[in-house]
């Protein structure tokens, strides 16, 4: 098998880490050296024409063929059986809905965060209980590298050059959680998002970083009432410029909201109802006044020019994303809530994941 990609002869290990540093090849973390023999065994595994175009990465333009997202999977630590997530989570981040251009470039602390369920889960080994966002295992660790350093390397998204945001987000550097498969009274994330209970799938969201928010012991009701908290505060952008928000509910709450007779639908309308705030207060910060396509700026909600109104921070009860993940807890049950960038972007798109060799 013949590479495509450029070949540097180097004689020691040192030689090669440095190298791959100097060449900007990953951010200030380091890699699996992408040495030709690791490569070709990945495409082997892979079984597709490393010439294969996947798709062209913004902002960069860059081509991403197999080839290359092998190279870059290689440098992750992945096993050949990680990359089919990788792929579903780029082909989802290519959606125009999800606009993977702006969440690339955008000043705002985004980062597009992957989040993996059905059966695949434990067939590779995800973590998803304590620590979920912790990337504590292999697969959650690996694949969400390989992500970051697609989007790197092909993507061209290089923090202070193409990527603007100016406080930035940690998950930059790996972003990923899995959905937690027991526990979980409701129907998976990706059967929400259309596909088959047996089916395994990888959703993707444009989101700032977890808000750890204390949801018990107590009642449904109260729990959710300290999520609707968390998620209605002036400083996020979905209160200033709509779009979705994601919210991860702990196992054990999710079983309180359960036995109080929630469903995902149930739970989304009453987070609706109860996470917003009065005009008086949003008065006395921003006024967005730019346009926007779906008019989700507060500024021109209904009621908006009343002081007594109360805006919601999303403005459609399915604008709130809900996914199952995380750990029982010891004296209480715990849930975040990872604000999105607004109508702008980053909204959930759900991919399955196909099997090695398969398009």
């Amino acid at each position: 098998m013949k590479l495509a990609s450029t070949h540097i002869d180097v004689d020691t290990i040192e030689e090669v880490v440095e190298t791959v540093y100097a060449k900007g090849w990953t951010d200030g973390l380091p890699v699996i050296p992408p040495l030709e023999p690791l490569v070709k065994r990945m495409l082997d595994a892979i079984g597709r024409d490393p010439a294969e175009v996947v798709g062209i990465l913004p902002p960069k333009q860059g081509i991403a063929t197999i080839e290359k997202i092998a190279i870059n999977c290689v440098m992750a630590g992945c096993k050949p059986e990680y990359v089919p997530v990788v792929l579903a989570a780029l082909d989802a981040m290519m959606d125009p809905k999800f606009n993977f251009n702006g969440v690339q470039t955008t000043t705002h602390s985004v980062v597009p965060l992957t989040i993996v369920s059905g059966p695949i889960v434990k067939q590779l080994g995800f973590h998803y209980g304590d620590c979920t966002f912790g990337l504590i295992e292999r697969a959650n660790g690996a694949i969400a590298r390989a992500i970051r350093l697609i989007r790197w390397n092909i993507g061209g998204s290089h923090a202070g050059e193409m990527d603007r945001t100016t406080i930035g987000h940690p998950g930059e550097a790996a972003y990923l959680i899995a959905e937690r498969p027991e526990d979980n009274p409701w129907e998976s994330i990706h059967v929400e998002q259309g596909f088959k209970p047996e089916d395994s799938c990888v959703s993707v969201f444009g989101c700032e970083g977890p808000h750890h928010t204390l949801t018990g012991p107590g009642t449904a009701e109260e729990a959710m009432n300290n999520i609707a908290s968390t998620m209605a505060t002036m400083s996020n952008n979905n209160m200033h410029f709509g779009g979705q928000l994601l919210v991860v509910i702990g196992p054990r709450a999710a079983l309180t909201m359960a036995k109080g007779g929630f469903d995902r639908q149930k739970i989304r309308q009453y987070l609706f109802e109860k996470a917003r705030l009065p005009v008086r207060y949003l008065k006395t910060g921003i006024i967005p006044t730019e346009k926007a396509t779906e008019a989700e700026l507060w500024s021109v909600y209904p009621g908006a020019d009343k002081d007594d109104t109360l805006i919601p921070v999303v403005r459609k009860p399915e604008y709130i994303n809900l996914v199952v993940s995380g750990g029982w807890g010891a004296g209480g049950a715990f849930c975040a809530v990872c604000p999105g960038w607004g109508y702008l972007g980053g909204h959930i798109q759900t991919r399955k994941i196909k099997p090695l060799g398969g398009k």
